[in-house]
């Protein structure tokens, strides 16, 4: 069996009477795509910090690529992961071109000789890939919301990063853009061999997709692979008991049939 690309062993985050993450495992191989759902507040976000080393660690074990993720490691091992985190207004303000940001994503953008040239087909390679290649030399600030995400994603591709992660990437897209957004990823992983860790709120949309979903909230609820149905109560467990689930596609991972009784 293959190294995993990310190994998490009984990570806890928060205290016992603030609890943000609980008692999670996981292992992910390489090509595998990984959708992550929860409510607000669910600590999905924090979970993928804490995979590149951002986030608080109370207790437990991460490895990377069968390393152990360390502050003497962490910069060795991040050159190979790529992190779109959400999306926030205030990113960037100085007037750069839509090329300038994805050069950012490159791991040589800080070296002392670091040479644009040089790097100028990987860019629009990377540009291309999001079909922004035609904005490349635009105002960033002046782009829309949709096109300013696409270009953040450029950015996170153009490392060519073995794990990639994504927090809400389709936040700004419209149902074409994420049509596109998530046919990319799944050719990512299946031709590239990348792995990729999703976070979503919409399981319907991104089930035709993935390999997997992970249902969180504080704790890994569930991890249904693809053709396995999530019962019913795993949501309730999640969202409350107020939430009632409806049937969305009988093949779609975790789709609930009312005849599953």
């Amino acid at each position: 069996m293959s190294t995993p690309v990310v190994s998490l062993s009984h990570i806890n985050v928060g205290d016992a009477r603030h609890p943000i993450l609980e008692g999670i495992n996981l292992n992910l191989e390489a090509g595998h795509f990984l959708g992550i759902v929860g409510p607000n507040g669910a600590g999905k976000s924090t979970l993928l910090d804490v995979i590149t080393g951002l986030g608080p660690l109370d207790n437990g074990h991460v490895d990377l690529f069968g390393r152990c993720l360390r502050r003497t490691s962490r910069r060795r091992l991040l050159k190979k992961v790529a992190y779109l985190s959400q999306m926030h207004g205030a990113e960037p303000l100085l007037p750069l071109r839509a090329r300038d940001v994805v050069a950012m994503g490159l791991t040589s953008y800080n070296a002392p000789l670091w040479r644009p040239a040089a790097s100028s087909t990987k860019i629009t390679e990377a540009l291309a890939q999001v079909g922004m290649e035609h904005k490349a030399e635009n105002d960033f600030r002046l782009l829309s919301g949709g096109q300013k995400q696409r270009v953040r994603l450029a950015r996170a591709l153009v490392r060519e990063p073995a794990l990639l992660l994504l927090d809400e990437p389709s936040a700004g897209l419209d149902t074409e853009g994420q049509d596109r957004l998530y046919q990319l990823l799944r050719r990512l992983c299946d031709e590239e061999d990348m792995a990729i860790i999703m976070v979503e709120h919409d399981i319907a949309a991104i089930t035709a997709y993935v390999d997997s979903v992970a249902c969180l909230n504080r704790r890994i609820h569930h991890h249904a692979m693809r053709g396995e149905s999530i019962p019913e109560h795993v949501w309730h467990d999640m969202y409350g008991d107020h939430m009632h689930v409806m049937a969305h596609d009988a093949r779609c991972i975790g789709c609930h049939d009312p005849e599953d009784k």
